[in-house]
């Protein structure tokens, strides 16, 4: 119960955290993204807690997967302080602000490492998925460079890596599927890993294409943050027999 309280919780502050939110940012800003995602760390804990309480014990393999998922989710929040410090401190007119991109897309990318190996050790990995992922990686920066005229710059190499652990995860989590006939936790994460890639791609036309729409903004958060809770849910459900 505990877990969908943080769950609805975790909505109502993205929806305030939206109401507020704009290209300019701003500490208040800050403060009530910062509080939206320890709401998806804590949603992961309750369910990993309350797995426990239902199953009567966690495996080393549960445990493992669980903990790497969390974890996973603390390098979101994170990634979510660091970049929204980027905006803040870009109004302020602080330099550097391109190491604040660098360490958040750093911290994603670990969070996405630490998915893939969770999902990899929990539900198994044929290999396959590191062929889809390169073939979805190049297919899309294809889109993004030649149709959509983007210009990644000095940002070119991290976003190529980056994509390339997006599409791993949601090839990963798919696999998970064909593995398990998809079970309720692993529909969870695909969901959650297809979202994750979806909210990126429209953060993609706000960093690099120049557009920094209110509409756009308030797709990407959405996006990302329905990602984020969906993936901490998959601990309350991840070897739970329904």
């Amino acid at each position: 119960m505990l877990t969908y309280i943080l769950l609805v919780l975790g909505l109502l502050a993205l929806t305030v955290f939206l109401l507020f939110r704009n290209k300019e940012g701003g500490i208040l800003v800050a403060a009530l993204k910062t509080l939206t995602s320890l709401l998806f760390v804590a949603t992961a804990v309750s369910a990993a807690i309350n797995n426990y309480v239902v199953s009567g014990s966690l495996s080393v393999e549960k445990l493992t997967f669980m903990g790497l998922v969390i974890l996973g989710l603390v390098c979101g929040l994170i990634g979510d302080l660091t970049l929204d410090l980027k905006v803040t401190y870009k109004t302020l007119n602080i330099r550097h602000s391109d190491l604040y991109t660098y360490f958040g897309m750093a911290a994603f990318a670990v969070g996405h490492v630490l998915y893939v190996i969770a999902c990899a050790l929990y539900f198994g990995f044929t290999g396959w998925e590191v062929l889809i992922a390169a073939a979805a990686t190049a297919l899309i920066l294809v889109v993004a460079i030649f149709l959509m005229k983007m210009t990644f710059g000095k940002f070119l190499i991290p976003t190529v890596v980056y994509t390339f652990l997006l599409t791993l995860f949601v090839a990963t989590t798919v696999g998970a599927g064909v593995l398990t006939a998809f079970t309720v936790p692993v529909i969870l994460l695909v969901c959650g890993s297809v979202l994750f890639l979806a909210s990126d791609l429209v953060l993609s036309m706000t960093y690099f294409d120049g557009n920094e729409s209110r509409v756009l903004i308030v797709v990407n958060h959405v996006l990302y943050y329905f990602a984020q809770f969906l993936i901490a849910l998959s601990l309350y459900y991840v070897g739970v027999t329904l």
